[in-house]
């Protein structure tokens, strides 16, 4: 299938977000200047059990994760109760090569990692994202319902 059609992306003056779904499970590229680096990696920042449980299913896939992105590729708890599958790389001159490198290295990360993630993802975890109703359409929904229960 082709992964990239179906992500969302976000960006800001130091980081860029991808994800396919619920937005606080999503791959980042940051960079990290004050640390002198950029790190990449799947990040799992929902609710702290399901980012516990999602750390856990990669941990058990240890070994197919590694296979797929080297030893470099560390899982892991972070901060906030987040947890993440993730890597950093030395930050040089930001030209175009290492643009390219960072970005195949991504794109390594969620060809990857999304097919475990989708495969792991606890079945009460919302893959989608809810988005709110215009408040028109709510208004014309509560009127409708309200008519229905008289």
């Amino acid at each position: 299938p082709d992964l990239a059609s179906s992500f969302r992306t976000s960006a800001g003056f130091s980081l860029v977000q991808l994800w396919s779904g619920n937005r606080a499970i999503h791959y980042e590229a940051w960079i990290r200047s004050r640390a002198g680096v950029i790190e990449i990696g799947l990040h799992f920042e929902a609710d702290p059990l399901t980012n516990v449980r999602l750390l856990a299913a990669f941990r058990a896939r240890e070994r197919a994760v590694r296979d797929a992105l080297g030893e470099e590729a560390r899982i892991e708890e972070w901060d906030k109760g987040w947890t993440r599958v993730w890597e950093s790389i030395e930050l040089p001159k930001l030209d175009e090569a290492f643009i390219e490198r960072v970005t195949s290295r991504l794109a390594n990360y969620v060809n990857a990692l999304e097919p475990i993630l989708r495969e792991e993802l606890p079945s009460d975890v919302a893959w989608a994202e809810r988005r709110p109703r215009p408040a028109r359409a709510q208004r014309a929904a509560t009127g409708t319902r309200a008519k229905h229960r008289r």
